[in-house]
């Protein structure tokens, strides 16, 4: 039924632009739990479902190089 009601209701490109959103998504002004909470609502508005690894990678390359070099670091 949630198929049926996404394919009528949203827009064809839907998943394209989360997708999109997700992978051009960067800190900037946002702090870092503003922006993990935008890297976990666009992850569960994406109908697929990333590799963990890919997941890591794409909320590493949009935080604050100060961070995320401290982040790899762990």
């Amino acid at each position: 039924m949630m198929s049926k009601l996404k394919k009528r209701f949203l827009p064809p490109y839907y998943p394209q632009d989360n997708y999109s959103q997700l992978h051009n998504l960067t800190q900037g002004s946002m702090s870092i739990e503003d922006y993990t909470r935008e890297i976990e609502k666009l992850l569960s508005k994406c109908y697929f479902q990333e590799l963990k690894d890919q997941t890591v990678v794409t909320y590493l390359s949009g935080l604050d190089p100060r961070y995320s070099h401290m982040v790899e670091l762990q």
